[in-house]
């Protein structure tokens, strides 16, 4: 009797294979392709630290053994015992994984070229963590961020890219950016997915409140002047901005407001927002 998978495969391939193998467990697909890394399949844990000190290339499979992740090392084990104790935290998308394959080969990088060349030819793309996230990009649902004003209290709010979170941080309730701001939530979201580890890091410092802090978050996210219509919620931008600033304190400093007039577009609704507070020197 035929295999089914096969005879889809005659039928079209390269065409059905990403939809394969989405669905088809590896043991059924090696009846229709061979596998990226041949051998037993293991399952990832504490073991992976005792794995020898070779150099060689290595596959990461997620819950449903689909493969995730085509790698390769200097030293597999010091690289595994690395993901092992650091929780995969140079790309935690890697934490999907469950099983893995490995394979001894002396020039990994070469090898692992070729492997996702020859993965690519097969299946019309190389596995999906491999793929890197382009700028504006959103990530998958998993990967979202989601907002809060408490434990157990969900604003069915969310972002999938940077600019999502600059959208939505103009406009969820200020206890929402305190509560997800003092847990470190936007820092290591933007760090972790998206390795925007400079812009992460700056974020991490910010120690204000209220609505100080959505102004220094949205500047920190490059656009510190999108402003919602209090009439209809439509995000706006500013038709002119100017300065004011007030009277020198004691210390010879004055407190600068920036302030911006924006005209909805939808509504055509006129409002004002200061979009920007700053000490100078009198």
């Amino acid at each position: 009797m035929n295999n089914p998978v096969s005879l889809v495969c005659i039928a079209g391939f390269r065409e059905n294979c990403q939809r394969l193998h989405k669905y088809a467990l590896p043991y059924y697909l090696g009846w229709a392709i061979k596998m990226p890394i041949e051998g037993k399949l293991y399952l990832w844990g504490e073991k992976v630290k005792y794995v020898p000190e070779e150099t060689g290339v290595y596959a990461f499979y997620d819950k449903n053994r689909i493969l995730i992740y085509l790698g390769g090392s200097a030293n597999l084990r010091q690289t595994f015992t690395k993901y092992r104790e650091t929780n995969f935290s140079d790309d935690p998308r890697k934490r999907e994984t469950v099983y893995y394959r490995r394979m001894g080969a002396q020039n990994w990088e070469e090898r692992v070229k070729n492997l996702l060349n020859e993965y690519k030819m097969d299946c019309g793309d190389i596995p999906k963590l491999n793929n890197t996230l382009k700028t504006g990009e959103k990530v998958t649902p998993e990967w979202g961020f989601y907002f809060y004003e408490a434990f157990n209290k969900p604003l069915f709010e969310a972002a999938f890219n940077l600019d999502d979170l600059r959208k939505k941080i103009t406009k969820v309730p200020v206890t929402s950016l305190e509560f997800h701001q003092n847990r470190g939530d936007f820092a290591r979201w933007i760090r972790d997915v998206f390795k925007e580890t400079q812009l992460a890091e700056r974020i991490s410092r910010m120690s204000s409140s209220g609505e100080d802090l959505r102004l220094m978050l949205l500047s920190a996210l490059g656009n510190p002047e999108v402003a919602e219509c209090p009439e209809c919620g439509t995000l706006s931008k500013p038709e002119k901005t100017w300065e004011m600033a007030g009277r020198p304190s004691k210390t010879g400093e004055r407190l600068q407001l920036t302030i911006a007039l924006y005209k909805c577009e939808d509504c055509d609704k006129t409002f004002r927002k200061v979009v920007k507070k700053e000490k100078i020197k009198a």
